[in-house]
């Protein structure tokens, strides 16, 4: 187990890493958290965002593991991931894995809370027609239910798929820092979407952008029948508004609360919303 693991652990918890299979030769990393107050026994699995590190909720994580058992699901994007050669990277595939890693985790039917940040969203979404043990409630935080990436950047990508060399990362932070985040309003999201960069594996992350790009999530909304709670962050121009508030639109047991930044929607703030939501 990692030392940055647990610094994100509650003093009272215990954690630890596993790799979850979830088809041939394809493995996940999943680290899984204990609290030693076991009164709540509703478990959280958090599937976070394009190369999310646990850093980046580090505070929602402390929070939290005080008294709920926790997973948190590194989707097969992440570095971390054992991905065999034919692997698939689309969000309907990486919703199967979640069905995967429920399933041998031995979750009990409306007695967990499905949580995804960003791209985990959608992927949530997906795993969840497909789950036997359906989660007793979703919480979206700041979801991307459309991916949209402009052709030049595909083009680029496609360009440069077969050298591991050609990282794009630091063009890549410049560009969202420069061109879509809201630097003035939002300056955390520039730290999130650096960190996650940073921690990318170059040819999973050029994968997974080729294999998401056009993805919208609207049919599969409608399989969704448990109550959804959507943290939104209006100055977030990383995420689009409008797409998040045609979730809520579609939803039909949904909450909806706007805490304008990022750095409240990954902190101790959405933290203690989420436990008032869930309790």
């Amino acid at each position: 187990m990692g030392s940055k693991t647990t610094l994100f652990c509650h003093e009272s918890a215990k954690c630890h890493e596993q790799m979850i299979a979830v088809e041939k030769r394809t493995k996940l990393r999943v680290i899984s958290y204990s609290p030693s107050v076991t009164s709540r026994n509703t478990t959280i699995v958090f599937v976070g965002g394009l190369s999310t590190i646990p850093e980046s909720f580090g505070s929602v994580i402390y929070e939290l593991t005080r008294d709920y058992p926790f997973h948190y699901i590194e989707t097969r994007d992440h570095a971390s991931s054992q991905v065999n050669g034919s692997g698939k990277f689309d969000i309907i595939t990486s919703g199967l894995d979640i069905v995967a890693i429920i399933q041998t985790l031995g979750l009990i039917h409306e007695n967990y809370i499905l949580i995804g940040y960003s791209m985990g969203v959608p992927v949530i979404v997906e795993s969840y027609r497909f789950l036997k043990a359906k989660p007793r409630q979703m919480v979206f935080v700041v979801p991307t239910p459309v991916f949209h990436y402009p052709n030049w950047s595909l083009k680029l990508i496609k360009a440069t798929l077969g050298f591991e060399r050609i990282t794009l990362k630091s063009f890549a932070k410049w560009y969202l820092r420069n061109f879509i985040i809201n630097k003035r309003d939002d300056a955390e999201m520039v730290n999130i979407s650096a960190k996650a960069l940073d921690s990318a594996d170059v040819v999973k992350l050029k994968k997974t952008v080729l294999a998401i790009a056009g993805y919208e999530i609207w049919n599969t909304l409608e399989t969704v029948h448990c109550p959804v709670l959507v943290l939104a962050a209006t100055k977030d121009t990383f995420h689009i508004h409008d797409e998040i508030l045609r979730i809520v639109s579609i939803l039909k047991d949904c909450s909806y609360i706007d805490l304008e930044t990022n750095k409240r929607t990954h902190g101790v703030e959405a933290a203690l919303l989420i436990r008032e939501y869930i309790r």
